[in-house]
């Protein structure tokens, strides 16, 4: 089993600990379409149904990743370091882009209100999975 393989497993049991049979809501599929649809008929009431549906898809989709940021903040003594560069990098990887198009869809400019983050190509960081 690698890192990715078992922070995910640690985040699964930690939701089965605290939820029981409702952590498979966690799972992705069936189970997170209950959620996407009771969202997308939520922003129906203010978009038009078909983005609205599409946009509570991109908040659906990363469940797995906002999982993982409860069980991690919950407890965070369970995971290694291994685990938890595992978890930021498939979070990076995956959830961002979602947020930038659920934004979009719902009307929102992205722009950078942190500051910082920005590098120039050349300057850009190498992966965490290229990085050690």
């Amino acid at each position: 089993m690698d890192n990715h393989d078992s922070v995910r497993a640690k985040v699964a049991q930690i939701f089965i600990d605290a939820f029981g049979e409702r952590a498979a809501l966690f799972k992705g599929g069936v189970p997170a379409r209950d959620a996407n649809d009771a969202l997308g008929v939520a922003l129906a009431e203010q978009l038009e149904p078909l983005v609205a549906d599409e946009v509570a898809f991109h908040l659906i989709d990363w469940e797995t990743d906002a999982a993982f940021l409860v069980a991690f903040m919950m407890f965070p003594e369970r995971f290694t370091s291994a685990e938890l560069q595992a978890a930021v990098e498939m979070f990076l990887v995956h959830v961002p882009a979602h947020v930038q198009a659920a934004a979009r869809l719902a009307g929102y400019e992205v722009p950078n209100i942190l500051g910082g983050g920005d590098v120039a190509d050349g300057e850009r960081p190498a992966p965490l999975s290229e990085a050690g």
